[in-house]
């Protein structure tokens, strides 16, 4: 049996290094042996002892595989011999091709996609659910890397007759656009559209401390909705930021010209950037009122409870509600409380620091996290602004606490003239 180490020159690799095989030689017959090892040309020495010269960095490495190779054809060609079997030289098999699965309908895409995304919460998971069931009833086991503009065009016209507003039908744009990624394919230029969004709701300020003054005693769970509310408010948090308050993102910090004060500091889910906030007194109160076990409900429960929230606060001003359907504005007027969602605490909080600061801007974008600020000092600069901004909006408010019932007056043991003990007497 011989051995030769030989040097694949043909196909060499970006840095200039070839692959070195192993040719086993034995009773006329011949087999090429792959060994996992590359080197440069200049540093191949087939004949030596060390096949690899010292001058590569990861010779000795490299020598030790090689060296290991020899031994197991070797144990193998002595195992064949005493079993009185034909030797084989020991060969990785080739690896079978996984072809891809062919990505066609609206429904192997969002499998497809959702197997990229294996991570995603239960909201996630369910975004491109309904936009699969539209385009499965628009026209069952569509083609979509065959769309056209005509095609494209046709279906938007379909959505807006249904009534679907535009901030809707972007969700099906964006998904026709995963599609095409999804399948390797470059997205068409004309695949896109323009989205116009209508002003948010929020609560003005004498709205807001109506709801913090709010009696709620026989409703618990509608109290522990105010609460989280009013702390998505005072901090300026979108629901997914709130969900992810954990006791150890609260703790004291020394502010100047204030003292110690509670401060936040997440990642904000959407952006991922770093926000550092004080928690103002009311909003530390109910911090410290759960111990930062925070009770936060499924979001559909939660906008339902926040109408119902509204709704008893006599939150009944009318809003205009504007959204628009293939471009066009479309009108309607709702009682406010019809149209608040746990999104109007954060739009509510960004407009009662612009009202308590006198209109900084600055420090608005800074407490939503949509401004970076230079420097490590950026709480110390505008943690007590913030402080102050919401003083002037909410003063001294704070939350009805529940009062404890009134004790049932006890029939005390009471004494005669005489001096003898009369205890009263359970009757029936």
């Amino acid at each position: 049996m011989e051995y030769t180490f030989r040097q694949v020159l043909s196909r060499p690799d970006k840095d200039g290094r070839c692959r070195i095989v192993l040719d086993v030689t034995w009773e006329g017959q011949r087999q090429k042996v792959a060994t996992g090892v590359s080197c440069l040309p200049a540093h191949f020495q087939p004949t030596a002892k060390r096949v690899v010269s010292p001058k590569d960095p990861h010779a000795a490495l490299y020598n030790a595989k090689l060296a290991a190779l020899v031994d197991k054809v070797e144990k193998a060609q002595l195992h064949a011999a005493a079993a009185d079997e034909a030797f084989v030289p020991p060969v990785k098999p080739k690896r079978a091709k996984v072809e891809a699965p062919k990505l066609t309908t609206p429904a192997d895409f969002h499998a497809a996609w959702l197997a990229e995304n294996p991570h995603q919460g239960k909201s996630g998971a369910r975004r491109y659910k309904q936009v699969v069931a539209h385009l499965e009833a628009y026209r069952a086991d569509w083609p979509l890397t065959t769309l056209t503009r005509k095609e494209y065009l046709d279906y938007i016209a379909h959505v807006a007759g249904l009534g679907l507003v535009d901030s809707t039908t972007i969700k099906h744009v964006k998904f026709l656009r995963e599609c095409f990624r999804l399948a390797g394919l470059a997205v068409p230029s004309w695949l896109k559209m323009q989205v116009r969004y209508g002003r948010s709701p929020a609560l003005q300020a004498a709205e807001l401390r109506k709801l913090i003054s709010l009696p709620l005693f026989e409703q618990p769970a509608l109290e522990q909705e105010r609460d989280m509310f009013l702390l998505q408010t005072l901090l300026m948090l979108r629901d997914s930021d709130l969900r992810q308050l954990r006791p150890h993102h609260v703790s004291p910090h020394e502010l100047p010209g204030v003292g110690s004060q509670l401060v936040l500091t997440i990642h904000q889910d959407k952006t991922i950037g770093e926000v550092r906030l004080p928690l103002p007194p009311l909003a530390a109160a109910i911090w410290t009122k759960y111990g930062g076990q925070l009770p936060v409900k499924a979001q559909q429960h939660r906008n339902r409870y926040t109408k119902l929230l509204m709704e008893r606060a006599g939150l009944t001003r009318g809003f205009v509600r504007v959204r628009f359907v293939h471009g066009e504005p479309v009108e309607e007027v709702f009682p406010l409380w019809q149209v608040v969602t746990t999104h109007t605490a954060r739009h509510t909080g960004a407009d009662m620091v612009m009202l308590g600061s006198g209109g900084n801007s600055d420090l608005k974008e800074k407490a939503l996290g949509h401004a970076g600020v230079y420097g490590h000092d950026a709480l110390e600069r505008y943690g007590p602004a913030l402080l102050t901004a919401w003083k002037v909006v909410l003063g001294a408010t704070e939350i009805n606490a529940p009062k404890p019932a009134p004790r049932k007056p006890r029939n005390k043991p009471r004494l005669t003239g005489g001096g003898m003990l009369i205890r009263p007497v359970k009757r029936g």
